[in-house]
Order: C-alpha cells, then sequence, then structure tokens
C-alpha cells in the first residue's frame, strides 16, 4: 500500500508540463460578505470561460489570464455574479449573498464543501459563537450549541475536561471518545489549542460524513480549522484576556459538632433500645458502642478549611495575523492560570501556535502548522482515593480539631484530616508538540495533489512526594518518607497523500469532485517511573535523597495503521447531490486475517426548491438528505490483542521470565458501526428562519470486551467480539434572525437531541453483567443502568416479610427500610433487584440568544438535559453521608449532611430517611443499594451571560485601535434542578476507563463545578 504514495507522487510530477506559459498571474481570494469566510468554488472567468476556481477553505485562487484581458467575473452559487477590473497581480473579492442558508463553507474529511451540497449531517460553530461568550477550554465552546454533541462536566477540579459524546455510545469497554482532527491531522490534542486559535469547528455526526476517517470515527469526527490569515491582508495584531472569580455551584450542607452528636447520641440510644426490647442481641460488656459519646470539643466547618473560596482564575492571549501577495500567517501565545476551588489545586498552561503558508509559484504552495502547549498541575488525589481532601471533608467528624499550635495537620479521630491531603509535594507537568507540514500542487486545472506529514509528541513528568513528616510519610509512625517519579513520552506521526479533482462538465450543470488518498499512522508509547524512600528531611524531595529505591519500571507499546481510501461527490443542476465513499484501514492489533476492515458509504441529497416546480411560499431553501455508512472501532484494546504474544515480567525468585501474558483469540476483529441518516434542511422568510432536523439511527456489532473463562486456563478473560448495541434517535435545531437590520439586532437558536440507546445483546455466557457500584449492562437495558432493590419507603409498623408457607422470615422495625420482594419468597436478595435507565440523559440540548444594540451586546447560553438520573452513592452505606454513626463509634464515624435532620423518629414519621443506628446490620439494611438513592437530575443550566461594549470608532481612531471590547460575564450562576446533590453534571470517572459509560450517573461526591464572574476585554490594531 505504501507503494501508493510514490504513484501519486509521480503522478503530480508529470503533470508540471501542462502548465501554461502564455498567461500572467493573477492571485487573491474569494471571500463572503456575510461572515467574512471563503466561498468554496467560486469560478473565475474571462469572457465566459472558466479559468479557474477557488478551491480552499479561505477562497483562495491562483490562475493565468492570457495578455490582453483585463476583466474578470467572479461567480458562485447563491452569491451576485461581480466583474472585476485587473489592476495589479493580486485581486481579493467579497461577493454579496442574498441566501446564504445553504451556500456557507463547511469543512468536512479531506476537503471542503458548501452547504447545500452536502449530503451528511454536519454541524457548524463558527468563530464569533467562540469570540462573543469566551469560554477557558475549546469543549466549553461546543456545550449546549450542536445538537446531537452532549458535553457533560464531570468535575469541578482545576484543569479538567469535558465528556463529549456524539448520538450516543456504543461501545462496551472499546474508546467512547470522539476523534479530533486539527487542521487535518487525526488524533490531535484539543487542549493544545485556545478559543482564539479556532476559525471554525465541524462535527462530523453520521457515517457517510465520518467514514472518510474509518476505524477511528466510530463515535463522531470534530474537525477544528485554526485562523491562518490571508494574502494580501495587513497586519492585525489581536490582544485577548479575562479574569474571573470562581466558588462552588453549590457547597455542601453538613452537620455542624451539636447536630452531629445529637445524631450520635439518638444512634445510640436507638442501639440500647433494640438490645433492651430483645430485638438485638446483648454485646460484650466491654463493647465500645455503650459508651456515652463524648465530644472533642470544638466545632470544625471542614469546608472552610479546604476550600479557595473566590478562586482567581485568568487568561491572556495575543495573535497576529497578517500575509502579503504570496505568504499568509497566524502566530498566537497565550497564559492559562486557574487556581481551583479547592486549595493546592492548580493548573498552568502555556500555549503557543505558528501556522504559514507560502506559494512558490501560481501552482504550488506549501506551508505547516504547529502548536506547542505545556500545563504544569497540581493534581488533587483521585475521588477514590483515602486521601481525597474533598472526600474526607464531607466525611470528617465536625467536633475534631484541624491543626496544632504550629500549624501541623492533627491526626486525630476522623477518617482522615482533610489536611493530610496538602501535606503531600506533587506535581504534573505535560508537555506537547504537534506540527504539520504540507504541500499543495495545483497539477492541472481542477486537479491537486496534497502532500503532508505531521507529528504530535507527547511528555509527561510526574513527580510526587511524601515528606517524612506527612501522615503518608509514616510507617507505624515513624518518618519516612516516599517518593514517586514518572514519565511517559508519547509519539505518533502520520503521512498523508491525496488527489483531488474538480471538474464542471455538461455546460456546468454537473459538477464532479473526486478523490483518493492514502495514509500511514504510527503510534509509539513509553512509560516508566522509579520509586523510593527513607528521605533524611521534608526538604530534600528528589528521589536523588532517597535511602532506598525499592521499585522501578519501564515500558513500551505501540501501534500503526495504514489505510487507502476515495471519494466521490456527484452536483447535478444545483439541485441533486451523490457522494460515495469507502475507505480500508489496516491495524497492527489484530492478526493477518483480521488486519484490513472496509468501511464505505453512500449519501444523497435533494435541493427540492431549485425545481421549476417549487411554489413561491415563502421558503427560500428546501433540502432533503439520506446516507447510509459503516465505520469501526479498534481503540481501548491492548495495542497487539489480536496476536499470539509472550510478555516479559514475568519474573520469579529474582530469576526473569516471560509468558504469556493473555489468552489467544485468532478471531478477535474489528468492532463495526452501521449508521442511517435521514435530513431535513428548510429556511424561509428571507433566511430569518433556519430549521434542521435528523432523524437516525446506528448500531455497534461485534463489540470488543474481555468475556471471563474457566480459572483452569490460567487466565480470568479473553479478548472477544461480542454483542450489538444500538442507538436511534432525533435531533433539531433552529436559528432565527428575529431583527437583522439597523441598529438593533437579534438572534435566537435552540436545540433539542433524543437518543434511546440499547444493549441489543452480549452475545457472552450470560445476558448481564455488572460493573463499577450499581451499575450493569443487560440485553434490552440502555447503558447507564443501574441494579437496584425497590425502596418501598420507612417502616411505621412493624413489617413482617413471609414466605410462600407463610413462615416470618425477617422482621422490620418501624424506622426502618422496606424493600420490593419482588418474586414473593421472603427473602430480600440479589433476585429482587430490578434494573432502572437514566445514568446517560436521553434528552438534552440547548438555547442560546444574542442582541446588538448600538455598540452593546448581549449573550445568554443555556444548557439542558431531561430524563437523567443520579445515584447519589455518596449517601449511602456505613461510609456513606447519611451514616446515622455506624461505623466506628465513637472515634471514626463519618459526618453527615443535614439530610439526616429529616430522620424517622417517633415523632417525625413523614420522610424516607430511616431512624439514626449504629448496628451494622440495622444499618446495612437500610442503606442496600436501593431506589431510595435514585434520584431525577433534570438540570436547566444558564452556562453564561456574557454582556459586552465595542469602543465607537471615533474613540478607536484616536488611540490606534481597530477593535476594543470590554465585557462582563456570569457562568454557570443559575442551575434549576431537583436534584439534591451538589452537581447533576458530576459522576464517578475512574481514571483507568476514562468516558466509561457503562457506569455513568453514579455521584460518589466529587467536586461539583464552579459559578464565575468573569471581566474581559478583546483588543485589535
Amino acid at each position: 500500500m505504501k507503494k501508493l504514495s510514490v504513484f501519486i507522487a509521480l503522478i503530480a510530477f508529470f503533470g508540471l508540463s501542462l502548465v501554461n506559459a502564455q498567461t500572467r498571474e493573477i492571485t487573491g481570494s474569494v471571500t463572503s460578505a456575510e461572515d467574512g469566510l471563503g466561498v468554496i468554488g467560486a469560478n473565475v472567468i474571462v469572457k465566459g470561460t472558466t479559468v479557474g476556481v477557488a478551491t480552499d477553505i479561505d477562497g483562495n485562487f491562483s490562475i493565468n489570464v492570457p495578455e490582453g484581458y483585463n476583466v474578470l467575473t467572479f461567480d458562485a452559487l447563491g452569491f451576485a455574479p461581480q466583474e472585476i477590473t485587473i489592476t495589479g497581480s493580486v485581486i481579493n473579492v467579497i461577493l454579496k449573498s442574498a441566501n446564504i442558508a445553504l451556500d456557507e463553507v463547511v469543512v468536512i474529511g479531506y476537503g471542503t464543501q458548501k452547504k447545500s451540497e452536502m449530503t451528511g449531517a454536519v454541524a457548524k460553530v463558527k468563530t464569533e459563537q467562540l469570540s462573543i461568550a469566551p469560554v477557558a477550554s475549546p469543549e466549553q465552546a461546543l456545550q449546549g450549541k450542536v445538537a446531537g454533541v452532549q458535553i457533560v462536566n464531570t468535575s469541578g477540579r482545576a484543569g479538567s475536561s469535558a465528556q463529549i459524546s456524539v448520538r450516543g455510545n456504543g461501545s462496551l469497554s472499546a474508546s467512547n471518545s470522539v476523534l479530533y482532527v486539527i487542521d487535518g491531522v487525526p488524533g490531535g490534542d484539543f487542549g493544545s489549542i485556545t478559543p482564539d486559535d479556532i476559525q471554525s469547528i465541524e462535527v462530523l455526526k453520521d457515517a457517510a460524513s465520518a467514514a472518510i476517517y474509518g476505524s477511528r470515527a466510530s463515535n463522531g469526527v470534530v474537525l477544528v480549522t485554526t485562523k491562518s490569515g490571508k494574502f494580501d491582508q495587513p497586519t492585525q495584531i489581536n490582544f485577548n484576556s479575562f479574569v474571573s472569580i470562581d466558588n462552588l455551584i453549590n457547597e455542601p450542607e453538613l452537620l455542624n459538632a451539636d447536630q452531629y452528636k445529637m445524631i450520635l447520641d439518638e444512634s445510640r440510644n436507638n442501639y440500647l433500645a433494640d438490645i433492651a426490647a430483645g430485638n438485638l442481641a446483648a454485646p460484650d460488656a466491654d463493647d465500645h458502642r455503650l459508651e456515652p459519646y463524648k465530644s472533642l470539643g470544638h466545632n470544625t466547618n471542614w469546608m472552610d478549611e479546604i476550600l479557595n473560596r473566590n478562586a482567581v482564575k485568568q487568561s491572556y492571549s495575543v495573535n497576529i495575523t497578517g500575509g502579503s501577495a504570496k505568504t499568509k500567517f497566524y502566530a498566537s501565545a497565550s497564559y492559562f492560570d486557574q487556581n481551583g476551588v479547592i486549595k493546592n489545586d492548580t493548573y498552568k498552561k502555556y500555549r503557543a501556535k505558528l501556522n504559514l503558508t507560502h506559494c512558490i509559484t501560481d501552482k504550488f504552495k506549501v506551508g505547516f502548522n504547529t502548536a506547542f502547549s505545556q500545563s504544569i498541575a497540581v493534581p488533587l488525589a483521585e475521588d477514590n482515593s483515602s486521601y481525597t481532601p474533598w472526600g474526607n471533608a464531607m466525611g470528617s467528624r465536625p467536633d475534631a480539631p484541624t491543626v496544632d499550635e504550629n500549624g501541623k495537620a492533627i491526626d486525630n479521630p476522623s477518617v482522615n484530616n482533610p489536611l493530610f491531603a496538602f501535606e503531600r509535594k506533587v506535581s504534573s507537568k505535560w508537555t506537547t508538540l504537534a506540527g504539520v507540514g504540507f504541500a499543495d500542487w495545483d497539477i492541472i486545472d481542477g486537479l491537486k495533489y496534497h502532500f503532508s506529514i505531521s507529528g504530535n509528541i507527547a511528555n509527561n513528568r510526574y513527580n510526587r512526594f511524601n515528606p517524612p513528616s506527612s501522615r503518608q510519610g509514616l510507617v507505624k509512625k515513624k518518618p519516612v518518607g516516599f517518593g514517586y517519579y514518572g514519565t511517559e513520552y508519547n509519539t505518533d506521526f502520520l503521512v498523508e497523500n491525496t488527489l483531488t479533482y474538480i471538474k464542471r462538465v455538461f455546460d456546468d450543470k454537473l459538477k464532479i469532485t473526486v478523490l483518493a488518498g492514502h495514509t500511514y499512522q504510527q503510534y509509539d508509547w513509553e512509560d516508566s517511573y522509579v520509586s523510593g524512600k527513607s528521605f533524611p528531611s521534608d526538604n530534600l524531595r528528589w528521589l536523588v535523597s532517597a535511602g532506598e529505591i525499592n521499585e522501578g519500571r519501564s515500558y513500551w507499546s505501540g501501534f500503526a495503521m495504514e489505510s487507502v481510501f476515495g471519494r466521490a461527490q456527484f452536483s447535478l443542476l444545483d439541485k441533486y447531490n451523490l457522494m460515495f465513499l469507502v475507505r480500508r484501514d489496516g491495524t497492527s492489533k489484530f492478526n493477518k486475517d483480521n488486519k484490513y476492515g472496509t468501511f464505505p458509504s453512500v449519501s444523497a441529497g435533494w435541493n427540492i426548491s431549485n425545481e421549476d416546480f417549487f411554489p413561491e411560499i415563502g421558503i427560500n431553501t428546501m433540502k432533503v438528505r439520506a446516507s447510509y455508512g459503516q465505520t469501526g472501532n479498534q481503540e481501548g484494546i491492548s495495542y497487539a490483542s489480536g496476536q499470539n504474544l509472550i510478555g516479559s515480567g514475568y519474573n520469579y525468585n529474582l530469576t526473569p521470565g516471560l509468558a504469556s501474558g493473555s489468552l489467544y483469540n485468532p478471531d478477535l476483529h474489528w468492532e463495526t458501526g452501521h449508521s442511517y441518516n435521514f435530513g431535513l434542511d428548510v429556511a424561509f422568510w428571507d433566511n430569518r428562519v433556519n430549521f434542521s432536523g435528523d432523524i437516525y439511527s446506528k448500531s455497534s456489532k461485534d463489540l470488543l470486551y474481555s468475556l471471563p473463562v474457566p480459572q483452569e486456563t490460567g487466565y480470568s478473560t479473553i479478548q472477544s467480539n461480542i454483542g450489538e448495541t444500538s442507538n436511534k434517535g432525533f435531533e433539531v435545531i433552529t436559528d432565527v434572525n428575529i431583527l437583522k437590520n439597523g441598529e438593533l439586532k437579534w438572534n435566537f437558536s435552540a436545540n433539542f437531541s433524543y437518543n434511546k440507546n440499547e444493549v441489543v445483546k452480549l452475545g457472552g455466557p450470560t445476558d448481564n453483567f455488572t460493573t463499577g457500584f450499581v451499575s450493569i449492562v443487560k440485553e434490552g437495558e440502555e447503558m447507564g443502568s443501574f441494579i437496584l432493590y425497590n425502596s418501598l419507603g420507612v417502616a411505621q409498623e412493624k413489617y413482617e416479610y413471609k414466605n410462600k408457607d407463610g413462615k416470618v422470615t425477617k422482621t422490620v422495625l418501624p424506622g426502618d427500610m422496606i424493600y420490593e420482594d419482588v418474586n414473593g419468597d421472603g427473602y430480600i436478595n440479589d433476585k429482587d433487584k430490578q434494573v432502572y435507565n437514566g445514568g446517560i440523559a436521553p434528552m438534552y440540548g440547548g438555547i442560546s440568544t444574542h442582541l446588538e444594540y448600538k455598540n452593546f451586546d448581549l449573550t445568554i447560553n443555556a444548557q439542558y438535559s431531561i430524563g437523567k438520573k443520579v445515584y447519589a452513592m455518596y449517601k449511602q452505606g456505613g461510609t456513606g453521608n447519611m451514616n446515622g454513626g455506624a461505623v466506628g463509634y465513637p472515634s471514626y464515624s463519618r459526618n453527615m449532611i443535614t439530610d439526616m435532620l429529616d430522620r424517622w423518629t417517633p415523632e417525625n414519621t413523614n420522610t424516607d430517611v430511616p431512624r439514626a443506628h449504629m448496628e451494622t446490620s440495622v444499618v446495612e439494611w437500610n442503606h442496600r443499594h436501593s431506589t431510595r438513592f435514585l434520584e431525577d437530575a433534570d438540570y436547566l443550566r444558564i452556562s453564561n451571560i456574557t454582556l459586552g461594549y465595542n469602543l465607537p470608532k471615533s474613540i478607536l481612531s484616536k488611540i490606534y485601535l481597530t477593535k476594543a471590547r470590554v465585557f462582563v460575564q456570569g457562568a454557570n450562576l443559575l442551575t434549576i434542578t431537583k436534584y439534591s446533590g451538589n452537581d447533576p453534571e458530576v459522576q464517578y470517572i475512574d481514571p483507568d476507563r476514562d468516558n466509561n459509560k457503562t457506569t455513568a450517573g453514579v455521584d460518589v461526591g466529587g467536586i461539583p463545578n464552579a459559578k464565575s464572574i468573569v471581566f474581559g476585554v478583546n483588543v485589535s490594531f
């Protein structure tokens, strides 16, 4: 397959002889007056003959005009033709359009296309939507703006990124992450660029659009085009900055010391009363639960101790753009600094970017796009760590002291003093460098050869030190100290060759676009670590000071992919559009018999409004679309899962050993997605109202999953292809220009998405498996489902469970929980658990409005989620925040949320909170995995309100500026929800299973998101 690259290069080379030398060279660009974007496909005409076409996203063209001709005509579908008299060698043309609804330029895989010619489901977010309401990260720029794209901010940690899903989730253990393609390079780091660098974002939602990226496109594709400048453009400098003050959107309400003592006293009294009544056996005389509770004499608000209230976040970026007749450029640098809402949680990021394009001749141009970023974080302990400051602040007893007279955290009778988390010294530094070099050659009229070579380098240095005097540095209360230093070094490089041919035939009635390409991409991962202990001092933090180096490891893995692809597009009479596409991927992950996967697609569109019979009823444009396509998935599994390999590191008794690390499955192959899409695009009322709707169905088959095997094999699982999942739904988006003339302009847009997810079949030994805390994957149910007992409330009087013979099997006392005995056998066990859906919201969307009056602008964005359920795991069990003092009394009982004040008592019976008790068996019964903790988590969140003011031109001219805007923004100021937890968006994310949706909707008490007041400025000169 690599020979194809040589073949394409030879075609390009021999085409050079076709260049006509009896002409003069004219270059320039064709852009739209409405949005300033390039007009793809604009024709350059001399005396009725087309001599050139603007073929790239910026509308750039390069033509040879015969001597003696001085007038050029520029024409494009949907734009008024314009004649230009040649006065120099560079011409920049701005076309006016009476109908832009379906004729804006949209980036697609390996090319661009007019929206009127699109046949797939592609959504676009333009630069003005990003700049009006600034955001801290690129993911936030998409939230609530694109139908079919669900974005959830699952954590309030500094520097945390959002989870993005496109039209549901299809994979069980392989990746559900979208593919980012930045400036044409697949697999880029979205965080390596700032929102200010982005020209546009396109989301390829259906398989017919995404299949051009083959096996990496099964979860959708996000195409990011960064700014590149324009030819013959004066140099412009832009400066953007904002500073924000951040606080939690919702702070948990915990018991104070008096309330805590009251609950523990009551818990003990209930325990003693049950013993006296004969409901419980009497304990040993020295049982600590017989001791009265003794307060430690403090009233500590642990949230005050760990929270960084009024945390400051700041961003500064500057970019320079411009161009001459032959060269255009864009350069930027930025700095982002965030202090998290938890103390010591900091995140800094430095970014730089340079895009440069140079025309060597009128037919040949070269360039490169580069991006550098470095992030420096002081990360908190994970939510499931015993030293997480947030979780421990939620649970630490409020009567305990915080620090001693020297300011050192006290090892007090608590779950863990939350301040212990701040004793460790930790840093994580990621450095990434991404770049692509390219060459474009217009071989003959309409035929372009594109070559690119790109690469990404990501390096991480993680350093952790637990000082000898710290709680985590002690061994049997003796100071030891522990150090850990780890590195990661990840690289990938990509070589691409494509040929694109655009031809108009039959008097320009039929436009044909053909693409052929070949790519080769290779990934390599390296990691290593070394750890030591026995440090002489808290101030000597590096491993060179360790008395003993006790562990270490180095590791490498990698894989490669090679692909060929082709696409043919036909546009007839500006009415009928047809596209065929096929991609064939080969991966080193599978054996030679299953190495290759072929992913075809076909799509069609009909511009009904261009038909002669279409009535003039106020509809400007109407178009229908239909598509079918296939994609693949081989992410989320080992680099050679389908290979029969021997691994190292199986050592015994200081002797190095080799062994088979996993069971060999010779039949392992691609996970395959199948997708159908039907769409409608309509614009009416002089294009003031634009509507787009899609109905889709996509299924993922031959799912990659680790099946359990008999222990006699010596292994626990084998990687296999099993089962099928399905996602069906619809999405609509409406954009209305209510007012667009004069001093007052008003735009309103809204989108709604519905997705029905189902695990159709598993194909394994059973029809279900449990995962995480309370999650289940079961045939016929949704991903993000829960397996729970059905809670029937709190018993108001003695309640008895009886078997079929009428024998009492269990007696529930007043104040304790009752659960549904589904099978009626008199026992509450796993057979009575039922499946409940809702961990992934089936309905979601966004609302946005933008107003401009004179120099003022106001933008309001909101997002919502409907049908969402969250399991409040943090409330449950003896270690939960509604435990009633059950575990470790009187020393280590966790604190509780104020919901416990509504517990059942003989005087307070109208409640769903059971009585406080310290007997383990009672607490376990009252805190079973049940619907008691499953809550509705629908929400409407005002994600931002931004008010801006643009300085008038009369002032700008005096201070030598072309633009100056100041703004104030409120982010996440209001969240309307019934969910009693801190944040309906936050859920448990296992760091080793990122974006695994099978465990969605479980809240273990993670850090909620922040609300912010933002002040900013945008300046250009």
